[in-house]
């Protein structure tokens, strides 16, 4: 039955991606776009490899492997949950893709002078960020294998991901200059010395890519911008087997646990699934484990009640010494006696599925859908403002990290993304669009008032 139902998977992603196209409403910067592209790859591609290549490296380290019918689940769960996310999408986001201005306007001198300031106001925020974590950045494991700050605060420590939305504000400031380059670089060759987060690296390539297209007017991405892509994804790939990577080339130094242990004797086969059968893009996997876990035990569905540590999240630990690791509410189900998940996410769609089963999927893709919908008709109609527009392409750029966490952690990675957008925002205000309290009329009841303004060629009294 598994054959079948990989098949069946496989149509169900080209049945949605035609009617998506139908749709007309199909461009780069279409949310939906990037959820087709990352279901893809974790739920049509990866378990075609499982099944048939034999990858089997995650259910190891998990300690777990699925039954037929987990696997059989699992599929029908992502299928679901592609046709209930990009459906909203589709309905909620329904307008005229279509850019009113070629090419887009440069920033007027107030933005660019704005700007300026944030740049210099974010810099030492930033520059202490990543001096906090150089120093060990004061954090520790809980015992539910959640990682936390204990002598710091994540509004320190995370502060250096600003970064990203700064260079690429720069970038359309100066409408793509060569000499942002030197920056650039420095920032991924940061990104990749720390060797952690380097989803970081991938999720700012996106942006660039979507501001450029913006900039440029363009639907769908060039040529040039899909062979640069190539490196990219080589150096991810590299720091997800060596994370000092960058650290042992310029040291001289070897880290030997981070070898590919390829040994004399091993097959062919051994050795394609020793480089390739990694946990980069194994959601479908964590799926298949998720599923078993809550069908099991379907009466500890969390109800969304995870969602509540949108409330707890933004206090520092610092300050609340006794602050939950988590939701505030704890679910009944630990995954971790049920296997090794440590490391390990559940995704958008197992989200879904672990607040109510098929129900929750559909409810929870379906009000992704609706948001995202919304937030796409926002930005054509204001494509046509440069901030508007960055902070569309940088939020849609943050979400295959949302797809692949689910969960709340989407939220903190917006915080720190549109944080120099609202600071230079408030610059405008600031430095030259402010409004200030005038003088205070009082008006009798049944009084009128009348506005006047000087006609053209005439003059006004003052």
């Amino acid at each position: 039955m598994v054959e079948p139902a990989l098949y069946f998977q496989v149509l169900i992603w080209l049945a949605v991606l035609g009617v998506f196209f139908a749709s007309g409403q199909a461009s780069i910067f279409h949310p939906a776009t990037l959820y087709m592209g990352f279901h893809g790859v974790v739920f049509v591609i990866r378990p075609i490899l499982v099944y048939w290549l034999d990858f089997d490296s995650v259910w190891r380290y998990m300690g777990y492997r699925p039954d037929e019918a987990d696997f059989i689940r699992a599929l029908g769960v992502s299928s679901v949950a592609l046709i209930a996310f990009v459906g909203a999408s589709l309905y909620f986001g329904k307008l005229q893709t279509r850019f009113a201005l070629k090419p887009a306007l440069p920033l007027d001198p107030l933005q660019r002078r704005a700007l300026f300031w944030t740049t210099l106001i974010l810099l030492p925020y930033i520059a202490a960020s990543i001096a906090t974590t150089q120093n060990g950045g004061g954090g520790e494991r809980a015992e539910n294998g959640v990682f936390i700050q204990t002598h710091s605060t994540g509004y320190l420590n995370d502060a250096q991901f600003m970064l990203a939305p700064l260079l690429c504000a720069w970038l359309v400031a100066t409408r793509f200059h060569w000499l942002n380059l030197p920056p650039i670089v420095l920032y991924v060759a940061y990104r990749s010395w720390t060797g952690w987060s380097r989803w970081t690296i991938v999720l700012f390539f996106l942006m660039i890519i979507f501001a450029y297209c913006w900039q440029q007017r363009r639907r769908w991405l060039p040529l040039g911008a899909i062979l640069t892509a190539i490196p990219v994804l080589m150096l991810f790939n590299v720091l997800g087997h060596n994370r000092d990577l960058l650290k042992n080339l310029l040291t001289g130094t070897q880290n030997e646990s981070a070898i590919v242990d390829i040994r004399p004797g091993m097959t062919v086969d051994e050795k394609r699934n020793l480089r390739y059968d990694t946990q980069d893009f194994a959601n479908f996997d964590y799926l298949c484990f998720v599923v078993s876990v809550y069908s099991d035990a379907h009466d500890a569905y969390t109800y969304g009640s995870q969602y509540l540590q949108l409330l707890t999240e933004p206090i520092p630990r610092i300050l609340w010494k006794g602050k939950p690791t988590g939701s505030p509410v704890p679910g009944r189900i630990d995954l971790r006696t049920y296997g090794n998940f440590l490391g390990l996410t559940v995704s958008l769609p197992g989200d879904g599925w672990v607040s109510g089963g098929w129900i929750g999927v559909v409810i929870l893709m379906s009000l992704g859908g609706l948001i995202v919908g919304k937030c796409h008709r926002w930005f054509w109609n204001r494509s046509d403002r440069p901030i508007a527009a960055l902070f569309y392409v940088a939020g849609v750029a943050m979400s295959p990290q949302w797809y692949r966490d689910g969960g709340i952690s989407i939220y903190k990675f917006l915080l720190w993304t549109w944080l120099p957008f609202f600071v230079w925002l408030g610059m405008i205000w600031w430095l030259g669009g402010r409004s200030v309290q005038g003088s205070v009329i009082t008006l009798r009841a049944g009084d009128r008032l009348r506005l006047v303004r000087p006609e053209p060629g005439g003059t006004s009294l003052n």
